[in-house]
């Protein structure tokens, strides 16, 4: 990959995939598609777990029970993009225990589109990868389906998903429960026992480990609903309404010094679409969203809280809008939109008394920040006898404001673009090139951070420039596909 300068390419990556663990019906030079997430939900509402067992360049980075990260060819964090039915949820974690995958569960998806590289101007911060998460719609007829769990160190799960409706309304509830205890490594420790086993080896502080009475609770407790309402208003025209809650209890991190109180998300969408405006004019769609994390953090399971333990209360917001256009001009394929969005971020730091519960002073972890982004985007698609051809480009503008008179405010503005190219050579080989470029801006973690480690205001924004070059071999035996 190339940030600022060129670096030799990424590494050359193979994948064989068989016709039996999951389905990938549409691969291409810049996204693989996972379909079926669902179909294995009963094991675990972790999407980071399906996705890195399912497609060769995701990697988990595996923090506990539940709530685990991704990694897209090597690539983490900001970096990486999550669109979920086309709203943006932000972790509101500075250590990522609540990364934005963990905000939806395996049993409300549909499919998945993995982006391997600058290949996305459709959302704000595709760096160097993203994912775009569908999930399930409404129908009309009325389907329902219900899924239990039970697996090893006491997992439980239970699952429902029920549809339904007619030609004017359609409406979906689903819904999910899980726990479990806390798993164990390969040596028989639990998450308690490797913190112990780290403390015995001098790698760990002492105050960090469980206190005796702490020490073999569970692991977590995780709850969610989704809900959808679709109207169809006019001919070709539909409201669509939804909104997905989660609620995540007791989160245990043996590798941090504190586990996850609550992690309480939200998210509401309101869209219109209107299909078949005119010959040329095939769609017009315009969305508003909002989500919001409710995140704290704290030392009372641990020998550190005993008398008195911290907390880091962490809270996020996202509100946004888009427009998009989509024409048919002869042989070309045109998308052009607008995006819009405002993202608020604050932590605030304070100790409670073990015993009678009563907090102490509270001290600003995370300056209250407000991140407003503005683009415009386009996308071209035009197909030419055995080449497929694809030209995205984007102008982002985007300005960070601290409340705190005394940090600076920042500006940025940013251009990306690719181009795809793709060459059938038949039905079932091709080659592809793409070239894409695409920027990042510094988060107010990495800003204005108090504590635990200051944040430094004079970042400025990351860009990737990327080339990719591959081969792909797919028929009804086998899929191959090697990229450089």
């Amino acid at each position: 990959m190339l940030y600022k300068k060129i670096i030799p390419l990424s590494l050359v990556t193979a994948a064989v995939l068989t016709a039996g663990e999951v389905e990938l019906p549409k691969i291409s030079v810049e996204s693989t598609v996972v379909t079926e997430v669902s179909q294995n939900a009963q094991l675990s509402a972790d999407l980071a777990q399906a996705l890195s067992s399912s497609v060769p360049s995701i990697d988990m980075s595996r923090r506990s029970g539940i709530a685990n990260d991704i990694y897209i060819r090597g690539q983490k964090r900001d970096n990486i993009s999550v669109d979920v039915d086309g709203t943006k949820v932000c972790g509101a974690c500075i250590n990522r225990m609540d990364p934005p995958i963990s905000h939806i569960v395996t049993n409300q998806i549909e499919e998945v589109e993995v982006i391997e590289g600058p290949y996305d101007v459709e959302n704000f911060g595709t760096l160097s990868g993203g994912l775009k998460i569908t999930t399930k719609k409404p129908t009309e007829e009325f389907k329902g389906e219900v899924n239990f769990g039970l697996g090893s160190w006491g997992y439980k799960k239970i699952g429902a998903s029920f549809s339904g409706g007619n030609d004017t309304v359609r409406a979906l509830l689903s819904f999910s429960h899980e726990t479990s205890d806390q798993y164990k490594d390969g040596d028989g420790n639990t998450l308690a026992g490797q913190i112990d086993k780290a403390i015995l080896e001098g790698t760990a502080p002492a105050a960090t480990a469980y206190q005796a009475k702490y020490h073999d609770i569970e692991a977590y407790t995780k709850k969610s609903i989704m809900t959808k309402v679709f109207v169809k208003t006019l001919e070709d025209q539909e409201l669509r309404l939804s909104y997905t809650g989660n609620r995540s209890d007791n989160v245990l991190y043996a590798n941090s010094k504190m586990d996850a109180a609550y992690d309480d998300s939200n998210i509401y969408s309101i869209e219109y679409n209107i299909d078949n405006i005119a010959n040329n004019y095939k769609n017009i769609n315009i969305q508003d969203y909002y989500s919001d994390v409710d995140h704290p953090m704290d030392t009372k399971f641990r020998l550190s809280g005993a008398t008195t333990y911290q907390t880091n209360h962490l809270k996020t917001s996202m509100q946004g809008i888009k427009l998009k256009n989509s024409f048919d001009l002869d042989s070309y394929k045109l998308l052009v939109g607008l995006d819009g969005s405002r993202r608020t971020w604050e932590g605030q730091s304070y100790g409670t008394n073990a015993t009678t519960g009563v907090e102490g002073a509270h001290s600003i972890s995370l300056t209250h920040t407000e991140t407003e982004n503005r683009a415009v985007f386009a996308k071209v698609q035009k197909t030419a006898g055995d080449f497929d051809v694809e030209v995205g480009a984007r102008y982002d503008n985007t300005e960070i404001t601290p409340d705190n008179v005394t940090k600076r405010t920042r500006d940025f503005d940013a251009f990306s673009a690719n181009i795809l190219m793709t060459y059938n050579l038949n039905e079932e080989n091709k080659i592809f090139l793409g070239f894409g470029q695409a920027s990042r801006v510094p988060d107010p973690r990495e800003l204005y951070l108090n504590s635990p480690a200051a944040g430094n205001a004079n970042l400025e924004q990351t860009t990737n420039k990327e080339i990719d070059l591959g081969y792909e071999l797919n028929n009804n035996l086998l899929h191959f596909k090697v990229k450089t």
